[in-house]
C-alpha cells in the first residue's frame, strides 16, 4: 500500500481538493486514503488495468460523490453533474 500510496496520493488528494473545494485538509486526507485503500482492495484489477488513471479517476469520483452526498452538499453535488463528462452511475449510486 506504501507503493500505492507514495505513487498516486498527491495527484488523487489535488484531485479530490479541485472536485470538493474542501478547505479542511483532514477531510481531503482521509477521502484520499479511502481511495487509495480501495485501489489496494482491488489491486488484482487495479494492476490488470491497461488505463490505470481512467480506473483511479472513477473510483475517486465514487468516492468525492459519496461524501457530498453524505454531507447534503447539493449545491457542490449539482455543479459536478453538469460540469463533468460522466454518467449518472457516479451520483445513482
Amino acid at each position: 500500500m506504501k507503493e500505492l500510496t507514495d505513487l498516486y496520493y498527491p495527484s488523487i488528494f489535488a484531485a479530490i481538493s479541485r472536485l470538493t473545494r474542501l478547505p479542511d485538509r483532514q477531510a481531503l486526507d482521509t477521502l484520499t486514503m479511502s481511495v487509495i485503500a480501495e485501489l489496494w482492495e482491488k489491486s488484482a484489477i487495479f494492476d490488470q488495468e491497461p488505463r490505470k488513471g481512467v480506473f483511479i479517476y472513477k473510483t475517486l469520483l465514487h468516492h468525492v460523490f459519496a461524501y457530498l452526498k453524505s454531507k447534503g452538499d447539493e449545491k457542490r453535488l449539482e455543479f459536478l453533474r453538469e460540469t463533468l463528462p460522466i454518467n449518472s452511475e457516479f451520483y445513482l449510486s
